[in-house]
């Protein structure tokens, strides 16, 4: 166990079958948070549950939320499963690579689709849940693109950027409520894309972000877990509106 900072609280993770998701997950639970994961994905739900052993604090829902009424539902089983939401880290991510010229305009749809659209909806179901009771935490994750362009990843920049520019909005109408929102931005990170059939046929790519991250290596979900716990707990209540990025030094350059 840990300090269990996050002691009764309830933490809600929407992508939470993802690497990055499922690292915060397993650290709000060692820090005695009770932890209600969200994602499409069933089967890597089940197979994070399973990793957990028998306990009681971690409860999942295997649904897509793509409309308000995908929301609703939501709204419904959150109800049934808590008193009320004390955290929300959303965590829903895509991402593609293409040069603006040969970019197909339906990928750039569904980069911002997953990585904004989806993002949106959930929080407006749980802030409001939040402002009830006038107290809660949303941490956002974007990305070092939403603060700086990357040659072949427009669609990425722009979805991470609209990320930051919605979550500083929400940080400003939602502070009359005290609910403190922020975002946490990952330098390149050990995930679903770099095991991908390009980084595998590309590995000079790889290697050449690595030398150019002052601390010498691409980062593990687990790099930004406690960043995640700090922004989730008591610490942080008069931290909103600020976008920490969590990458390696590799914006120092």
């Amino acid at each position: 166990m840990g300090f269990e900072r996050l002691k009764g609280k309830n933490a809600i993770v929407f992508g939470g079958g993802g690497r990055i998701g499922s690292s915060a997950a397993r650290c709000f639970l060692e820090n005695g948070a009770s932890v209600f994961l969200i994602d499409r994905n069933e089967a890597k739900l089940r197979a994070f549950a399973e990793t957990l052993g028998d306990t009681n604090r971690c409860r999942y829902l295997a649904q897509s939320i793509e409309s308000e009424r995908d929301a609703e539902t939501l709204s419904d089983w959150v109800d049934t499963q808590m008193s009320v939401p004390d955290i929300l880290v959303n965590c829903p991510a895509y991402i593609s690579r293409a040069p603006f010229l040969s970019l197909p305009i339906d990928e750039f749809d569904k980069q911002m689709h997953t990585n904004v659209r989806l993002l949106l909806l959930v929080s407006k179901v749980i802030a409001k849940k939040m402002a009830k009771v006038k107290k809660g935490k949303i941490i956002n994750l974007a990305s070092i693109g939403g603060t700086r362009p990357e040659k072949e990843h427009i669609a990425h920049c722009a979805a991470k950027a609209a990320v930051i520019a919605a979550s500083k909005v929400m940080a400003l109408e939602l502070a009359e409520y005290r609910i403190q929102v922020n975002v946490v931005a990952p330098g390149p990170t050990e995930t679903v894309p770099f095991s991908s059939p390009f980084y595998a046929a590309h590995p000079e790519i790889l290697r050449r972000i690595e030398e150019n991250t002052p601390l010498g290596r691409i980062g593990h979900p687990e790099d930004h877990t406690g960043l995640l716990l700090f922004l989730a707990s008591e610490e942080s209540d008069w931290i909103t509106g600020q976008v920490i990025l969590s990458d390696g030094g590799l914006t120092l350059h």
